[in-house]
């Protein structure tokens, strides 16, 4: 990241990321005892398409916590 950008943004950019990059993944159970993994992508679609999008990664068994 640092070879690609100014250092001001460099130093940002390491303390709070940079916008569209990176996924957040978030392990989910349900009221109805299913247990899931999902990921908030940040990758934007295009220009006009500005938003991350949601991914259902797998549906997980009890043991995979």
């Amino acid at each position: 990241m640092s070879k690609n950008m100014q250092p001001q943004h460099a130093k940002v950019a390491s303390q709070h990321g940079s916008w569209g990059v990176g996924k957040f993944y978030f392990d989910v159970l349900t009221q109805e005892d299913k247990f899931f993994r999902l990921y908030y992508d940040r990758t934007p679609k295009n220009a006009f398409d500005r938003e991350g999008k949601w991914i259902l990664l797998a549906e997980l068994s009890k043991g995979n916590k």
